[in-house]
């Protein structure tokens, strides 16, 4: 049982989202070792966000759910390739819904 897990797709992953969050303009803390991240909503209610978000195709969690409010959680444990994709649609939904440009 010496064996260990790699988890070299979740750093990847995780530091695809990260960067591509940060670019869009959420308010983000850079996970250390989990699998899903926390960014700001950008609005107040979360829920409302993470509804509009499904349009996108994005399944988006408020963290009401997880005991704070005005954020929501993106797990990062799929396929690289399903980020890259995530990515392309959170870029739609943040200029589409938010008017935010793309930096």
């Amino acid at each position: 049982m010496e064996l260990t897990s790699d988890l070299t797709v979740y750093e990847t992953n995780g530091e695809l989202l990260y960067k591509a969050l940060v670019r869009l303009g959420f308010q983000v803390v850079k996970p250390g070792g989990t699998f899903y991240i926390f960014p700001k909503a950008l609005e107040e209610d979360t829920a409302a966000f993470c509804l509009k978000a499904r349009k996108y195709n994005l399944i988006l969690v408020p963290s009401d759910n997880f005991g704070v409010s005005g954020y929501f959680r993106m797990a990062y444990c799929i396929d690289t390739e399903k980020v890259l994709r995530s990515i392309d649609a959170l870029e739609r939904f943040v200029k589409e819904e938010y008017g935010q440009p793309l930096l």
